[in-house]
């Protein structure tokens, strides 16, 4: 009797012990089989450092040829708070035959990696009822804070395809306005609703070689590493140029481009 009792235990016990290892094998076939790793989509891009006893410098001066187109003079006189002369448009500014407001940039050639943002805002002031200035650059991710120094009301509508568009009326003197752009885009047009003659264009990059042709045409884009590069020059009216340049160590490489009218 007792015999029987033990064997009937000893079955109960493997009958559990059974069960018991299904329930764990269940359990474990559910669990990774290994450490988890983010997709190289997911990962962050490392962060390029820059040799500053190799790095070097592209110089140039955009140049125009031809008749340039002519613009009608810019009417302000809808608001007293503005200017009530007809002042010149800036969409063509030119002064001995060279070019300003020309956004000149790096399209090809760098390492890849990521860029850190700097941490000081681009500013975009609000004067005269003109944005200053007229042709600019800012990083994906970096501030862009907007001023007002008017004593006219103004409303900041940028228009991009790639990033969120937004449109904020600004109080005489008021308040800045600071915001984002998430994704690189070329030349966001920005414009006042209120006065219609009110233009700016923002370039987002995702690094920092870029630039805007001075009053004299001339530009500089500085700390670039040694490399083979398209650098193109791009102008709201004239649109886009691009040459080939070699960069060696420590050189200052040259990049002069000309714009050609009518």
């Amino acid at each position: 009797m007792k015999l029987l009792m033990f064997a009937s235990r000893m079955k109960t016990l493997q009958v559990s012990l059974a069960i018991i290892s299904l329930a764990l094998a269940g359990c474990k076939g559910t669990q990774p089989t290994g450490p988890q790793t983010a997709s190289p989509n997911q990962q962050a891009a490392p962060v390029i450092n820059i040799d500053p006893s190799t790095a070097g410098s592209v110089t140039g001066v955009i140049s125009f040829k031809g008749a340039a187109p002519k613009l009608p003079a810019l009417d302000m006189s809808q608001d007293p708070a503005c200017p009530n002369d007809r002042q010149p448009s800036e969409a063509i500014v030119l002064k001995s035959n060279k070019l300003a407001n020309v956004f000149v940039y790096v399209k090809d050639g760098l390492p890849t990696g990521r860029f850190p943002a700097p941490a000081e805002p681009a500013v975009l002031d609000q004067k005269g009822c003109r944005y200053l200035p007229h042709v600019m650059g800012i990083m994906v991710g970096q501030s862009f804070k907007v001023l007002n120094s008017d004593l006219a009301q103004h409303n900041v509508h940028p228009m991009p395809t790639s990033n969120s568009p937004w449109n904020e009326s600004q109080m005489p003197m008021g308040q800045p306005i600071t915001k984002t752009f998430a994704n690189p885009e070329m030349m966001v047009p920005i414009q006042c609703n209120q006065h219609p003659w009110m233009r700016a264009y923002v370039s987002v990059m995702s690094h920092p070689y870029f630039a805007v042709s001075a009053a004299d045409g001339s530009f500089a884009i500085k700390n670039l590493p040694p490399g083979e590069y398209t650098i193109a020059a791009v102008h709201e009216k004239f649109g886009e140029q691009t040459m080939r340049i070699k960069v060696g160590s420590k050189e200052a490489a040259k990049a002069d481009f000309t714009f050609a009218g009518q």
